[in-house]
């Protein structure tokens, strides 16, 4: 007796005196990577749901996930955590037992597992109660009268008009702020928190950073709010003239500026864009709204990093681009860069593409996020896989049986994986499954497939991260303070369709935001699309003259590149960058455009709509279907530089394939299926199946016959296939 006595007593110092985890980000084979101990680690997590009946570790149904992932090559995962779950109501304290039984679950099964906790700032249910002056309030109508709390999940109701407290509360801000500060102090000396590696803060919907309601609705009129807006005017505009001045009206001061009404949000006087000259009060509430959040982000991240004691990581949902609604403004994620600058901040995250046809068999699985941006900053990208649901409605255009089924989503699955992890970025997968009384991957075949795909991109991991894109697509997100943060014939047009299409093209890109222009090798491409940039500053027009239209390479111009300088709107503004001379379409009406590739459509409501005024020199490419067939794509051949002018947004993926291989760019695959090259590697990924041939960059020519849905991953010099379906 006295033995097994010892045994245990040992067991347990043993448990106590092992060192603490430390955890960082730095590069390692030219890409962000995770590393604990000074050890870098592939950066695959395992994470369950926040949802009720899986998003406890101990219990069974999660404890058999996580036995599972762990057994097959996981060491990273994640769980969830609110603030409700431990700071109750009438005290000050934290009671971290639940938070310590939430880590002590994941260890039972996977005692060597590194843990990242995400941490649900919001405040609890019972403090919004009691502190309804400090919630938000909405422009379009009023506070939902639902139930919070238990039955319902913690984030059920945040898409509504809920009861929340504003991103603009300082009461909110300064009271979960202590409480996070707490958390890291207990937590981070217990025995379970020696295995936390990091914490993901999170905050407003879904814990994603975005405004409550945002998607249907118009955030945020309450008294919190509008105090903000009123000293963030003051800080701008420092006097009433001022303010007056810039918003045409003498309606306002500093001290009584209100926040605008719906009215006045949907309102656009120049077509789909707002007019500064005439719209500034709005375009400020928007750029005042976004900077909140921001600051949000920034003071609970400096919290966590200040306050554990040893070096970890700190990661956010942010950078959002594709699939934002078309709500940019109201609550999307326009300051990116100033997140990608924070100190504070180690990784930003995000569910990959909502956009259908990108998310399901035969699509991309494309980031929410620009990519190569966050790499260019040193920060690491990681990737929600949370597609399970397509195992209820996956690969419809192939259901025939249960069995067919898993296999479909099984390649899904595979190409969700293999891209992000291509990219030199990872991916966290999140089961949502257990609300459906199983894990979404708790079967035999999925395992399996997961435990080959871990285990190869173990392996390349280790291997040298190189791009071999030959397009650069630039974004920008400051634009969207100028245009309808509603649904418009280009908002998801551009961001989705147009961007999924040209996935597809067999060509492989980079992507950047606008602002990194400057930090990337232009060398390296030889075509450059400006996806959606209708807003430059002056410094940015000159450095694309200077140092982007040049050595010969191709600039692709979508709709109306510069439109506004955030002064002033004007087609002229077009011109001088392009070098290409515009007119505007009067008439309000659906435009359909003739391409050789086919025809596509633009509905009525896509204002201002230009055409292409030069004669000389230009190639035509496009024109609309009409008596006057005004030309809208067109090919110019300047001195230092091809110029490829769209005032109709690009559509199709034939169209992009055709600019693209214009401009001297490879195409490895001409049969519409999502390619993917880089480093060692090329992915493949079909709906169709059948026959291709795939053209290697050293000249080699290789034949390969796909099944329908599958997904298969090549040696990029010898075409030989290294992961596949069997």
């Amino acid at each position: 007796m006295k033995k097994i006595l010892f045994v245990l007593c040992l067991m347990v110092h043993n448990a106590t005196a092992q060192p603490a985890k430390t955890a960082k980000i730095a590069p390692y084979q030219g890409k962000p990577a995770i590393y604990v101990n000074n050890q870098p680690i592939s950066p695959h997590f395992y994470a369950l749901t926040h949802v009720y009946g899986g998003r406890w570790s101990w219990e069974e149904r999660p404890s058999r996930n996580l036995a599972n992932f762990c057994e097959a090559g996981i060491q990273l995962y994640q769980v969830d955590l609110y603030l409700e779950d431990i700071w109750y109501k009438n005290t000050q304290k934290l009671d971290i037992k639940k938070a310590q039984k939430q880590i002590q679950g994941v260890l039972d099964v996977c005692p060597d597992a590194n843990i990242v906790i995400r941490i649900h700032v919001n405040a609890p249910f019972w403090w919004n109660e009691t502190h309804r002056e400090e919630c938000a309030a909405f422009a379009d109508g009023p506070l939902d009268t639902r139930r919070y709390g238990p039955p319902f999940n913690m984030e059920d109701g945040d898409v509504g008009r809920p009861l929340r407290a504003s991103l603009a509360s300082q009461k909110w801000r300064t009271e979960a702020g202590q409480q996070l500060k707490n958390f890291c102090a207990k937590i981070a000396k217990t025995k379970q928190g020696k295995s936390i590696i990091g914490l993901h803060i999170s905050g407003g919907i879904y814990g994603e950073w975005h405004n409550w309601g945002f998607i249907d609705h118009d955030p945020d009129t309450s008294p919190a709010m509008t105090r903000y807006f009123q000293q963030w005017l003051t800080n701008k505009y420092k006097t009433d003239n001022a303010l007056q001045t810039a918003w045409k009206s003498t309606l306002y001061k500093l001290s009584t500026a209100t926040v605008p009404d719906t009215t006045e949000r949907n309102f656009t006087a120049d077509g789909i864009f707002r007019d500064p000259e005439k719209e500034q009060r709005v375009i400020d509430y928007f750029i005042a709204q976004q900077e909140v959040v921001v600051e949000d982000i920034e003071y609970f991240c400096k919290i966590a990093k200040t306050n554990w004691g040893r070096p970890l990581i700190i990661g956010v949902f942010y950078g959002y681009f594709h699939s934002t609604f078309s709500r940019q403004a109201t609550g999307g994620h326009i300051m990116v860069e100033r997140i990608l600058n924070c100190p504070d901040i180690d990784y930003l995250a995000a569910p990959q593409s909502y956009w259908d046809n990108s998310r399901k068999i035969g699509g991309s699985g494309l980031s929410r996020g620009i990519v190569e941006s966050t790499l260019l900053h040193g920060k690491l990208w990681l990737d929600e896989l949370d597609n399970g649901n397509l195992q209820t409605n996956r690969a419809r255009d192939f259901v025939r049986s249960d069995e067919l089924l898993d296999t479909n989503y099984a390649q899904v699955l595979r190409r969700s994986t293999a891209l992000p992890l291509m990219r030199g970025i990872g991916l966290w997968y999140y089961d949502f499954g257990p609300q459906r009384n199983a894990g979404w991957w708790d079967s035999p075949l999925y395992m399996t497939r997961i435990k080959e795909d871990i285990a190869f991109f173990n392996n390349q991991f280790n291997q040298p991260y190189r791009s071999v894109a030959d397009v650069l697509y630039v974004y920008d997100q400051d634009n969207f303070y100028y245009l309808k943060s509603k649904k418009t014939p280009i908002s998801t047009a551009i961001p989705d369709k147009g961007v999924e299409e040209a996935m597809r093209t067999g060509v492989v890109g980079d992507h950047i935001y606008l602002f990194d222009i400057e930090r990337v090798n232009l060398a390296n491409y030889k075509a450059i699309v400006f996806v959606n940039c209708f807003m430059m500053t002056q410094k940015q027009k000159q450095f694309i003259h200077e140092k982007v239209a040049k050595e010969g390479r191709t600039i692709v111009w979508n709709y109306l590149p510069a439109y506004t300088d955030g002064i002033h709107n004007d087609l002229k503004n077009v011109s001088d960058l392009t070098g290409i001379q515009l007119y505007l379409l009067p008439d309000d009406q659906k435009r359909n455009i003739v391409t050789s590739c086919g025809i596509y459509s633009f509905d009525k409501g896509l204002q201002p709509a230009a055409a292409i005024a030069d004669t000389l020199s230009i190639q035509g490419i496009g024109s609309l279907a009409d008596g006057h067939r005004d030309m809208v794509i067109a090919r110019k051949v300047m001195p230092t530089h091809t110029a490829v002018m769209a005032t109709m947004p690009i559509q199709g993926t034939e169209l992009f394939r055709s600019i693209l291989r214009e401009a001297g760019c490879h195409v490895y695959n001409e049969q519409n299926d999502f390619v993917f090259a880089h480093s060692n590697l090329i992915l493949l990924h079909t709906a169709t199946g059948g026959i291709r041939k795939i053209f290697l960059k050293n000249g080699k020519v290789i034949e390969i016959t796909l099944k329908r849905a599958e997904t298969v991953i090549l040696d990029s010099e010898t075409g030989e296939q290294l992961l596949g379906s069997t």
